[in-house]
């Protein structure tokens, strides 16, 4: 989406005026790299953003990624209207991307797949990017028919065994324990009669592995049972679960309020919210038989199809023709089981990377965006008035992903752009921007990957994007190496620039699901001198519930720790969930070109006119200043409609000697904030969505708290309307003033299958209070007022095909 992209934020020095930012988009670039079981998501943002924590931990069809904005983001007062990147690049898997925000200086990245999945996250070396894997998006490499679908109930997972019978409480221990069904099976060994304790049946390999993974830590001995339970074999109890039917039953609801949930669930299916959905309908089926069971039961089918769980939704429909097989919906659900058989049959594979097309297969994906942004800017002080048109453009983008694939060899090719028609003299003409560009070519057999363009490549410590070649190999399945070259891009603003040159080389080992080792080397030139030569190492873990990363970076022709970042997250009892980041890095990234900061030279080459070498080196060191931050968070969900969030962290920015004639600069200090949320839904009307929200700051030069408020309803069919409200208080004695920031916000969009329209409207008033010249009589200090509005409007429509 075009985001007004906090083009309002003022200042936070208490003098000066509030300014509104360039017109920009935080996320640059989407890009997905698929694999033939998995599928790399790269995020490229504008600026530095700080990764806090994220929900779910590591499985689902959606992530919510809480970030921090830097200082190089632009002003951190103010609101930053919600923003809806393009997803082109992530072709067919990626879903949606969205970018909010519900206090300053914080946004959530919200990204949607096509199904549920595992992942594991990551930040890149620069604190400018993500990296997500999505693990398990395709067939595994070996060849396989499969005629039919999955039988459905094939899976179980073994608890516990024991020669006498299990209580009823241990049952429904297991049950509340895991979130699953549990039961107690029996069957004779040896002429030895047991019991067994079991959690299931479940539909496929992978929900009960998930459910095992789960279950060892409670239960040591638990393992997988895979269609055992065909002979010498009763139920003899279950929990939650009616051994008539074998599915969970809850206490009947009034139909008024059962019609009321299979609406919310066809709403949700429109709107591709499958998690949602699928969560209203099991609601419903867990209801005692009544006469609209069988639409819910149809529903389920299709929004498990929908969402890509085929095995899943052919056990829906077959659950659907036992229970009625003369029903309205009979002859639809045997046609779709037959669709889904027929989708289901693939061809044998022709190489060793992956199945092929029976021929030349010509497909693309994109997405395209139109908008318009108006911002009016007003300044009252000492009595007089001044306005001015801050903002007033329209801006047009594209992403679109064309892909080619046949029997042996892939072939792709991308673009993503953009272009600003700034109609505000004063703040700058119009300007086109590139983000990606390139053309790339696969051969499976080989497993060799090249892709020649501008392009993203944020595994290997790339800073940003780049224009080059990028080349992948895969030796084997667990084993990868790739190579590339060119010129960095810092902006996506950049034309072609020659001055700088790279090179890297990486290596990925992925032994396991729940591992992933990445290193590499890299090296860059500026001028003919070296401007960064690197080494750099990347350990990924994640299991249900749990994840860690640890990245760090390390120049050896410094000899200089650039950074290193340790992120874990745990969820624990009660569905808590807990994450810790730790991150140490130098700011900005540590190279020879940062001794050109507050220089007159304005290359390495007119600079080495000045200085030696040596002392060059050295500039670099004095320019690079250190961060280190503390982040601790936690989150829960309570029941079905509410959830709390919270993170603590603590930030200190190092400061820089004087040397060459630049002054020093002194550090900032520890800041430390606090931030809580609570999110409700369905409080006032079906769907809806609060979030309350207080945050507090405290660092050595001022003090800041903040209250908010975002509201999400229902208006009619796919419209929704969001109010927001937030108010700032912030106090800084060392700049002698205080401010209020008070931000009323509406926005509304309409929400199609393929389309999303969206309008947003907002008045922001800043108030502050600040210290004037001295009186010549008194000598002392005259307290006035200064008021700052801003008004801003945008329009925006996005599509995707």
């Amino acid at each position: 989406m075009l985001a007004l992209g906090g083009l309002f934020g003022a200042t936070r020095a208490i003098a000066a005026p509030a300014g509104p930012m360039p017109m920009g988009q935080l996320v640059q670039l989407i890009d997905t790299d698929e694999r033939e079981d998995h599928a790399d998501i790269t995020v490229q943002f504008s600026c530095s953003a700080r990764y806090i924590a994220n929900m779910p931990v590591n499985h689902g069809s959606s992530v919510r990624i809480t970030l921090r904005l830097g200082p190089d983001c632009g002003s951190l007062l103010g609101a930053f209207p919600p923003e809806m990147p393009l997803i082109g690049g992530g072709g067919r898997l990626v879903t949606n991307a969205r970018v909010e925000s519900t206090v300053p200086g914080e946004v959530v990245l919200e990204l949607s797949w096509a199904r549920e999945l595992d992942f594991v996250m990551a930040p890149t070396a620069n604190g400018a990017g993500l990296r997500l894997r999505l693990i398990g998006t395709s067939r595994p490499k070996t060849a396989v028919y499969v005629a039919e679908p999955e039988a459905s109930q094939g899976y179980a997972v073994n608890l516990e065994s024991s020669s006498q019978n299990f209580e009823r409480a241990a049952v429904e221990a297991a049950a509340a324990r895991l979130k699953t069904q549990a039961y107690v099976s029996e069957t004779n060994i040896e002429d030895e009669h047991w019991y067994r304790l079991r959690a299931g049946p479940f539909a496929s390999r992978a929900e009960a592995q998930r459910v095992l993974e789960v279950a060892e830590t409670a239960y040591p001995r638990a393992w997988l049972a895979v269609n055992d339970e065909t002979t010498d074999l009763t139920v003899v109890e279950r929990a939650g679960v009616s051994t008539a039917s074998g599915e969970p039953t809850d206490p009947p609801l009034p139909d008024d309020q059962r019609a009321a949930l299979l609406r919310d669930a066809r709403s949700a299916l429109e709107k591709h919210q499958y998690p949602q959905a699928i969560d209203l309908l099991v609601r419903l089926q867990r209801q005692p038989e009544y006469p609209a069971r069988a639409d819910a039961q149809e529903l389920m089918g299709l929004v498990r199809e929908r969402a890509g769980q085929l095995a899943q939704a052919q056990a829906a429909y077959e659950d659907y023709l036992s229970r009625y097989p003369n029903g309205a919906g009979a002859a639809r659900v045997r046609s779709r089981l037959q669709a889904l058989a027929a989708a289901s049959i693939v061809p044998k594979s022709t190489g060793e990377f992956g199945a092929a097309p029976t021929g030349d297969r010509w497909g693309a994906a994109g997405s395209v965006a139109l908008g318009y942004q108006y911002g009016q800017q007003q300044t009252n002080s000492g009595g007089s008035s001044t306005s001015a048109t801050a903002v007033n453009g329209a801006l047009v983008y594209e992403d679109v992903l064309v892909r080619a694939r046949g029997t042996r060899y892939d072939f792709a090719a991308r673009a993503d752009s953009g272009y600003t028609q700034n109609l505000v003299a004063s703040t700058g003409g119009s300007q086109d921007r590139t983000t990606a560009a390139f053309v790339e070519a696969t051969d499976r057999q080989l497993g060799l990957t090249g892709r020649l363009g501008r392009q993203s490549l944020a595994s290997q410590g790339i800073v940003g994007l780049f224009d080059g070649l990028s080349v992948g190999y895969q030796i084997n399945p667990t084993l990868s190496v790739t190579g590339a070259g060119g010129y960095p891009v810092y902006t996506s603003y950049s034309s072609l620039s020659t001055q700088q040159q790279f090179g890297t080389a990486a290596m990925e080992y992925s032994p396991t699901r729940s591992w992933i080792f990445d290193g590499y080397v890299y090296d860059q030139l500026q001028s003919g001198f070296t401007d960064r030569r690197s080494i750099g190492f990347q350990t990924r873990y994640s299991q249900p519930g749990r994840s860690a990363v640890i990245l760090a970076d390390y120049d050896i022709a410094f000899n200089q720790l650039n950074s290193v970042t340790f992120i874990g997250n745990w969820g624990i009892a009660q569905s808590w969930i807990l994450g810790l980041d730790l991150d140490h890095r130098r700011s900005p990234l540590l190279e020879l070109n940062n001794a050109l900061l507050g220089q007159s030279a304005a290359t390495l080459s007119a600079l080495s006119h000045q200085y030696t070498l040596s002392q060059i080196r050295q500039l670099a060191l004095d320019r690079t200043s250190s961060s280190d931050t503390l982040v601790l968070s936690a989150s829960r969900s309570f029941g079905e409609r509410w959830q709390f969030m919270a993170d603590a962290s603590a930030l200190r920015l190092g400061g820089t000697p004087a040397s060459g004639g630049v002054d020093a600069i002194a550090s900032t200090g520890l800041d430390k904030n606090l931030s809580v949320q609570i999110a409700g839904s369905s409080l006032l009307q079906a769907s809806d969505l609060q979030i309350f929200g207080v945050r507090l700051d405290d660092s050595p030069i001022e003090r800041s708290t903040t209250l908010s408020w975002d509201g999400r309803f229902v208006l009619t069919g796919a419209w929704r309307f969001g109010p927001r409200f937030s108010v700032e208080q912030i106090n800084a004695p060392s700049l002698g003033g205080k401010q209020t920031l008070i931000l009323p916000e509406l926005r509304s969009d309409w929400t199609g299958r393929l389309s999303i329209f969206e309008i947003i409207a907002g008045y922001q008033l800043q108030t502050q209070q600040a210290l004037l010249q001295q009186q010549s009589l008194t000598g002392q200090s005259v307290t006035g007022t200064l008021d700052q509005r801003f008004l801003y409007f945008s329009a925006t429509y996005r599509r995707r095909f």
